[in-house]
């Protein structure tokens, strides 16, 4: 329970820093995964599957980020039912400007020792490994 209430605690705190650029933490998570992927294109479903919150909807995450000038999206000319996303310069610049607060974040919010932030991910992936579910 208590890592439960710690990750709420977190992604509540993540919130209202993204909130403050008018995008929520899953409309982040697209916009990371896209420039990870450019200048290329991705389909909807891989992006789907690279998500943090796999059960979101990605569609309407990316129906809002082009809505706001964040995302394109195109038919695939290979397979005109498919979809394909790219992030745009003003996703980009975006992210850049988040880049710096993002970092600023971790180092007020995780105020621990390099080496306690090194153990705690190191124990994060082993439960996140040896998850039966």
């Amino acid at each position: 329970m208590n890592l439960i209430f710690t990750a709420a605690h977190f992604e509540s705190l993540f919130l209202q820093l993204v909130k403050a650029y008018d995008i929520s933490p899953p409309q982040y998570n697209v916009l990371r995964i896209l420039r990870g992927q450019h200048p290329d294109t991705m389909l909807g479903g891989d992006l789907q599957s690279r998500m943090l919150h796999h059960k979101s909807n990605s569609t309407r995450l990316v129906d809002k980020l082009v809505d706001k000038g964040l995302v394109d999206r195109t038919k695939n000319p290979e397979d005109k039912r498919q979809m394909l996303m790219s992030i745009t310069t003003s996703g980009l610049a975006l992210l850049s400007e988040l880049d710096v607060k993002v970092v600023d974040f971790d180092q007020k919010i995780m105020n621990l020792p390099q080496a306690q932030l090194i153990m705690l991910n190191n124990l994060l992936d082993d439960l996140r490994s040896s998850s039966l579910i």
